[in-house]
């Protein structure tokens, strides 16, 4: 199998100026075919083993459509990777510049009207935002989103409970709205196993009975967090913590529009 191979932080940080002193550059991420590498860059060799091909990640009209399968084939093209490897900047710049080059411009394609700050967020990393800096970038977020999600019952056996026949059940909820990745993985509790499982299996549960799914997620995460200040789940069972959440869940569903 071949090896992944990654740009150099020298490299990087010369195309990072470029995008940052260049409003040029714009276009380049809106509308070449490919990111153009000077021929003397030497990538390095890491041990991440690849398939023979790269997976077609596919884009629709509805760009959030796709998010999920496009994470599920990201995250087995990859594999489950160790942690410093998926911390690295390096790993996930070279691949929105190379191999996932045309599917980054498809799913992000306002680069020459937002600029910038929105080209360096997408096709690089914030700095200073560590790992949820990470999960913005356009492939790492994909990876992300299925590793925090995968089959959890088989990292936490009280998981169990949850156990369904799709590894990827969660991952699919997760991916279902920007908003919902937003408030799972960007907030302090998503960093918890259980806690962001009992979530998600939740919302699976109520979100085709709601009128809107961005308002049921949010009003989730808000009453969490409140929640959270005064209760400290984590130390619950869990089934107890289930029963809690879950409650939460219902209550803020069935207190919003219905679908009709």
């Amino acid at each position: 199998m071949p090896t992944l191979k990654i740009l150099p932080y020298k490299q990087i940080g010369l195309m990072r100026k470029r995008v940052e002193s260049s409003s040029s550059m714009q276009m380049v991420y809106a509308q070449e075919n490919r990111y153009e590498l000077p021929s003397e860059v030497e990538s390095l060799d890491t041990l991440i083993e690849l398939p023979e091909s790269p997976p077609e990640l596919n884009v629709s009209n509805s760009r959030t459509k796709d998010d999920a399968d496009n994470a599920i084939k990201v995250y087995e093209y990859l594999g489950p990777l160790q942690r410093t490897q998926a911390a690295d900047t390096r790993l996930w710049t070279t691949l929105t510049h190379t191999t996932f080059w045309n599917y980054c411009q498809q799913r992000w394609p306002d680069a020459q009207r937002h600029g910038a700050s929105y080209i360096l967020e997408h096709w690089f990393e914030k700095k200073g935002g560590g790992l949820g800096a990470l999960r913005r970038n356009a492939i790492s977020r994909l990876w992300w989103a299925a590793h925090l999600t995968v089959a959890p019952w088989e990292k936490d056996s009280e998981l169990l409970l949850f156990k369904s026949s799709d590894r990827y059940r969660l991952t699919k909820t997760l991916l279902s709205q920007a908003q919902i990745f937003q408030d799972v993985l960007e907030r302090e509790y998503g960093s918890n196993i259980r806690i962001r499982t009992i979530i998600l299996n939740s919302l699976e549960k109520y979100l085709p009975n709601v009128r809107s799914r961005d308002d049921l997620s949010k009003e989730v995460s808000t009453k969490l967090l409140l929640m959270l200040k005064n209760r400290h789940l984590a130390a619950l069972g869990i089934e107890e913590s289930n029963e809690v959440i879950e409650a939460l869940v219902k209550r803020v569903a069935e207190g919003m529009p219905i679908k009709q």
